[in-house]
């Protein structure tokens, strides 16, 4: 999900949420079947990652990865204003979740995913991304 333009200010909704691209350590709040939901220490908004964020390969069940409490290393991939709603987006693959250490340190496949989801957003196709990253040294 594409945020905003950098070059302009952010909406005030987002004042407060972590920074686009950044790195933190959050614990898993609830795992659902199309992802899980992760709360960040210091902030009151929870953000999702999706099944298709969790792992650089395929994963068929979300619970067979996370569980609820486990802590685990996110990137902000998205963050946006959606009907006075605040939607934050975050990546599990695109951490080393044993060290922190960012595995997409110049954004180009969160950038590409971005754009990507939407301008395909109504069509049901395999992702893109997933695509992509079957080739990422990462992907066991």
């Amino acid at each position: 999900m594409a945020d905003f333009d950098h070059d302009q200010q952010e909406p005030a909704g987002l004042d407060g949420l972590p920074a686009m691209y950044s790195i933190v350590k959050g614990e898993v709040a609830s795992v659902q079947t199309y992802g899980a939901f992760i709360k960040i220490p210091g902030y009151r908004k929870q953000g999702l990652v999706h099944i298709s964020e969790l792992s650089a390969c395929r994963v068929e069940n979300v619970a067979e990865v996370v569980d609820v409490g486990e802590q685990v290393w996110i990137k902000v991939i998205g963050r946006e204003m959606r009907d006075d709603k605040v939607k934050l987006s975050f990546s599990m693959k695109a951490v080393n979740q044993g060290t922190g250490k960012d595995l997409d340190p110049n954004n180009v496949i969160a950038e590409y995913c971005c754009v990507f989801r939407e301008s395909r957003s109504n069509i049901q196709e395999p992702h893109a991304c997933d695509i992509l990253l079957v080739h990422a040294p990462y992907c066991v």
